[in-house]
């Protein structure tokens, strides 16, 4: 999907209201649904780029997922300026995981949970301090090996 300014679109719809569709879609070499996207965002006063993304509430979402249930997709579109596909999104999560699924922020990348367990800090400093015996063991169990070569050693 393309990105246009403002004034290329509003050159657009001045040209579509002058000449017509196809003569739109040929000097502006833009499709038929971006063009009518324009003019009814431009009629119902929205202006003609997006808006930024906004966080919604919970009572927000539930507010607006009772007027689409009542009056339909067209209605909640225009009334409160959301694409559907949003809004289908929040009734299956709230349909399939419940309100407090809904409450929370989906945007950007997830937080990771990081749960720091203090059993297993004290199982590692536990096996730390165990290894260490274990060399210090060995090396002078090397040292006593050495020494008792170097007898024989000297004995010969």
């Amino acid at each position: 999907m393309k990105n246009y300014t403002a004034t290329f679109k509003k050159k657009g719809v001045e040209n579509y209201f002058r000449n017509g569709l196809s003569h739109t879609k040929s000097v502006y070499n833009v499709d038929d649904s971006s063009i009518y996207k324009w003019v009814r965002r431009l009629k119902g006063g929205k202006g003609l780029m997006r808006k930024k993304s906004e966080s919604y509430s919970l009572e927000k979402k539930l507010e607006i997922l009772s007027y689409y249930r009542k009056r339909g997709k067209a209605a909640t579109k225009e009334r409160y300026d959301i694409e559907a596909s949003v809004f289908y999104k929040w009734e299956r999560i709230l349909h399939e995981k419940g309100e407090a699924a809904l409450a929370e922020e989906r945007r950007g990348r997830p937080k990771k949970k990081v749960k720091k367990d203090v059993n297993q800090d004290k199982d590692l400093l536990e096996e730390n301090r165990r290894l260490r015996l274990e060399v210090e063991y060995l090396k002078k169990l090397d040292a006593l090996i050495r020494e008792r070569e170097e007898r024989e050693k000297k004995k010969k």
